[in-house]
């Protein structure tokens, strides 16, 4: 089921900035995350403060908004937040 994106969410646990991932998050997007968290707004908002730092590709997954990341030929993944 998609999400809509005009639902009012309440946003928490924003990535830590490490993890595993071979790159870290962006730092931009860390601290937009860390802006978020705690925060009640529609997906879309969110969605759009998350793109405006990052070129990556900003998605809503179930539960949480994902960032995606291509560098040579290798494709990151990171949970930027989460929200319910």
């Amino acid at each position: 089921m998609a999400q809509k994106t005009n639902a009012i969410k309440t946003f928490f646990d924003p990535h830590l900035g490490f993890a595993g991932a071979t790159i870290p998050i962006p730092d931009k997007v860390k601290k937009v995350a860390r802006k978020l968290n705690g925060k009640s707004m529609t997906l879309h908002q969110a969605v759009v403060k998350i793109q405006a730092v990052t070129n990556g590709a900003v998605s809503i997954e179930n539960g949480w908004i994902a960032l995606k990341l291509s560098e040579s030929n290798a494709k990151h993944i990171f949970r930027v937040i989460r929200f319910r």
